[in-house]
């Protein structure tokens, strides 16, 4: 999950944690890291790799903005559409041009961060 350099102060501030703790860059981007072990968001509180496992995410109230509009996600064509990586896929409504908009705008914030 790409996050912007304002939401990788906040969760720093908010967890104590050091940037370099909970992500890695991608092609210049900030991106959260996953656990080793359980494969999920270094913040989702789960001791499974189930994709299906239980789990709470430990940084819900500052959760980055692709947190908070997941599964919908940008294609390698700048549609949005629904992440086919989501298990929960089926249980989320068709990305709409609201969502577009502000998946758009975020990608652009991160283009020029990175």
């Amino acid at each position: 999950m790409p996050l912007t350099k304002a939401e990788a102060a906040l969760l720093t501030r908010r967890t104590g944690m050091a940037v370099e703790d909970f992500t890695w860059r991608n092609n210049g981007i900030l991106t959260l890291l996953n656990d080793a072990n359980t494969r999920a968001c270094v913040f989702l509180l789960t001791d499974s790799a189930d994709v299906h496992a239980e789990g709470m995410c430990s940084v819900y109230e500052v959760r980055p903005q692709g947190c908070r509009t997941y599964p919908n996600v940008l294609n390698h064509k700048d549609e949005v559409i629904l992440d086919d990586g989501c298990p929960h896929k089926s249980q989320f409504p068709e990305p709409t041009e609201d969502d577009a908009i502000v998946l758009l705008n975020l990608e652009e914030q991160l283009l020029r961060e990175g």
